[in-house]
């Protein structure tokens, strides 16, 4: 396993809104990896989004290519219009959002077998359109924990990278990223004082038995764990049995199931 010390900015965490559907242009497509792509999405249509926090999600709303939209095209026609088609649906990570330049970063895993979010991503261009429901209420960190736990895949990234970034100075987190092979590395910032372990399965590694083996940190811990089903549960249940953590001091959140495609 890697570990590494990161250091960078916080963002601002503006108000809540209500939820919308949003129609917005690719503005870039960047490869941070091999494996995840992030898409920028922006325009003025999104001058009224406003962040709920960090770990905030979207739904993404895939149509059929052939499939006529209503025009204009709002959340309350496009629940209308589910009658008789209903688009795929995904809940993606904001890992990203610029309120100046009314802009969304959304990153995507693109694993072997890609679902219908991934597909679109690995194709997309500027100029492409995405439309999408949200945000999502947000993770709140308890700010009175000695120790801020994050815990999760590659699917999960984008959020640990969100969380940390909203970290200010003097918090402390540790947290542990499972990734493919050193490729998938990425420099995650943040003001707080924070450790990041890379795990690889090209070396054999297991989130779970790296967890294990570090153990908690002194002082009291706030844990957040996400990513693949079987996994999350595992390290729910040692988090809350062995450790002994109070479950509301746990947020557990499933992001994708073995044997089907990850969040995409």
């Amino acid at each position: 396993m890697d570990v590494q010390a990161s250091t960078g900015r916080v963002r601002t965490r503006a108000r809540r809104q209500p939820t919308k559907l949003w129609r917005v242009p690719v503005l870039r497509v960047n490869r941070l990896t091999p494996r995840m792509a992030r898409v920028t999405v922006g325009g003025e249509q999104l001058a009224d989004f406003a962040s709920t926090g960090t770990d905030q999600h979207v739904m993404l709303y895939f149509y059929p290519p052939d499939v006529r939209l209503p025009e204009p095209l709002t959340l309350e026609t496009a629940r209308q219009q589910m009658s008789s088609i209903r688009p795929i649906m995904r809940s993606y990570t904001v890992r990203r959002h610029d309120p100046v330049s009314h802009e969304i970063d959304i990153d995507f895993v693109l694993h072997s077998h890609r679902g219908p979010a991934a597909d679109w991503a690995a194709r997309a261009k500027p100029g492409d359109e995405l439309i999408f429901v949200g945000p999502s209420p947000a993770y709140q960190p308890e700010p009175a924990a000695d120790w801020q736990l994050l815990i999760g895949d590659e699917s999960a990234l984008p959020a640990i990278g969100a969380i940390l970034e909203e970290l200010p100075a003097g918090a402390r987190a540790r947290a542990y990223v499972e990734i493919e092979d050193a490729g998938e590395r990425q420099v995650l910032a943040s003001q707080a004082d924070t450790e990041i372990t890379w795990v690889r399965r090209d070396r054999g590694e297991s989130l779970e038995r790296v967890v294990r083996a570090d153990g908690l940190p002194t002082g009291s811990v706030h844990a957040w764990v996400a990513g693949e089903r079987q996994a999350v549960r595992a390290l729910r249940g040692y988090l809350l049995t062995e450790c002994g953590l109070d479950r509301h001091r746990v947020r557990p959140t499933t992001y994708w199931k073995d044997g089907t495609s990850h969040a995409g």
